[in-house]
C-alpha cells in the first residue's frame, strides 16, 4: 500500500475522532460558548433550616423544676438541660466539658446544669444504668446522684460494652445501702421516671445524645446538638447571658 492510499484510509478515522472530542467538549461545557464549565448550583441552606426547626422544638421543653438533678444554683439565670446516655461515647466525652463549664460559670451562680436521661435504643444497658442512678439518688439525693454519675461515666466502657456488674460496683464504692439498691434496681422503681425524661426529650427535638438546651434568663432557648468543645459551649452561654428579662 502506497502513502497516498494510507492517507485515504486514515482521514475518515481522524474525522470521526475529532467529532467525538467535540461532542465530549460540548457535554462538559454544557453548551457554553465561552468554553467554561457550568457551575452546579448549591442546594438551599438546609443547615440553617435545621437549626430553626430545632429552636422551635426546644420551646416544648418541660420547665425545670426544683426536684430535678440540678448541679449548681437552682436559681441561676442560665440553665443547661442536658439529655444524656451513660453508654454514649460522646456523652462520656462531653461530661468533663460540662464540669469545666460549671467550674467557670457555676461557682458564681450564673449557670445551673440540669441532667435528664435519654438512653438510646441502640444501647440496651443505658436504660438500667439510668434507673440505677435514680436508685442511688433515692438514698442520697442530688449530691450522691452526681457523684455516682461521674463515677459511672468514668467506669463506663460505652457502646453497650460496660460490664453488667459495674453499676453496682460503683454504688458499693460510694457506700450505698446495697440491699435497698438491689431491690430498687430489680423492681425497676424508676422506669417511669426515666421514660418521662425520654418523652420530654423527644418533644423538645432530641434525636441523639448528648443534646443540650441552654435556657436564657428571658426564656429563650439555644439547642446544642452533640459533644461540642468547651469554647463552643462557652459562646452559647455568653449569648444566653445577654438575653436579659
Amino acid at each position: 500500500m502506497n502513502e497516498q492510499e494510507q492517507q485515504k484510509l486514515t482521514v475518515p478515522g481522524a474525522i470521526i475522532l475529532a467529532g467525538v472530542i467535540i461532542a465530549i467538549a460540548v457535554i462538559y461545557t454544557g453548551g457554553n460558548k465561552s468554553g467554561t464549565t457550568t457551575e452546579v448550583q448549591n442546594p438551599p441552606d438546609l443547615e440553617a433550616q435545621k437549626k430553626e426547626q430545632q429552636a422551635k422544638l426546644a420551646d416544648s421543653l418541660k420547665p425545670v423544676s426544683p426536684d430535678e438533678h440540678i448541679l449548681g444554683n437552682p436559681n441561676a439565670p442560665v440553665k443547661i438541660v442536658e439529655f444524656s446516655d451513660i453508654e454514649c461515647p460522646f456523652c462520656k466525652r462531653f461530661h468533663p466539658t460540662m464540669h469545666q463549664i460549671m467550674d467557670e460559670y457555676g461557682k458564681d451562680g450564673k449557670v445551673a446544669w440540669v441532667y435528664r436521661h435519654f438512653p438510646l435504643s441502640i444501647h440496651p444497658k443505658a436504660t438500667p444504668e439510668a434507673e440505677a442512678a435514680e436508685c442511688v439518688w433515692e438514698q442520697g439525693g442530688n449530691e450522691l446522684f452526681w457523684k455516682y454519675l461521674d463515677a459511672l461515666f468514668e467506669a463506663s466502657a460505652t457502646n453497650n460494652q460496660t460490664d453488667d456488674a459495674v453499676p453496682s460496683q460503683v454504688a458499693k464504692k460510694l457506700a450505698v445501702d446495697m440491699d435497698k439498691y438491689t431491690k430498687c434496681v430489680t423492681a425497676r422503681t424508676y422506669q417511669t421516671k426515666v421514660q418521662a425524661d425520654v418523652k420530654d426529650g423527644l418533644a423538645a427535638g432530641v434525636s441523639g445524645t448528648p443534646y443540650s438546651i441552654v435556657i436564657a434568663p428571658n426564656g429563650k432557648k439555644f439547642p446544642i446538638n452533640g459533644a461540642l468543645p468547651y469554647e463552643s459551649v462557652k459562646i452559647v452561654i455568653d449569648l444566653a447571658l445577654k438575653e436579659v428579662k
